[in-house]
């Protein structure tokens, strides 16, 4: 019976019992500056209050969430933060996110994992040196 309450609460009321998240800031020199990364990580540390590892990388830093309450959470900030962690890479990045909602401990978790990622194509007609052919 408990399995019918978990899939009551993704399906019909789409409102989980907590919240977790884990977010990749890439590190270099094409992307945003350390101080506006440390702002982003300042934002998810109040937001999850506290709770939360920020973890060095080979190449970066990522913050891991525990679990928060539905009732301390604030989704629209946490959209926010997304967007301005958006803006920060738009010029080198984009932003993969991907949502999932699991039971744990009886309860309906929904994870987000955030990762600026390069895209693997260029979006405008702009040739950079390494395009251009020899013969120029």
């Amino acid at each position: 019976m408990n399995w019918l309450r978990t899939i009551w609460r993704r399906r019909v009321t789409g409102r989980p019992d907590q919240y977790q998240a884990y977010v990749s800031f890439p590190g270099g020199t094409d992307g945003p500056s350390v101080g506006a990364v440390h702002d982003r990580i300042e934002d998810l540390e109040y937001l999850f209050e506290g709770r939360l590892d920020v973890v060095p990388q080979l190449r970066g830093i990522a913050v891991d969430t525990d679990r928060v309450p539905a009732a301390h959470f604030d989704a629209d900030a946490f959209d926010a933060i997304l967007d301005r962690i958006e803006d920060a890479y738009a010029d080198s990045h984009r932003l993969a996110r991907l949502e999932k909602w699991r039971s744990i401990d009886g309860r309906v978790v929904r994870s987000s994992v955030v990762v600026p990622v390069r895209p693997l194509f260029r979006t405008g007609g702009e040739k950079s040196e390494s395009d251009a052919s020899p013969a120029e």
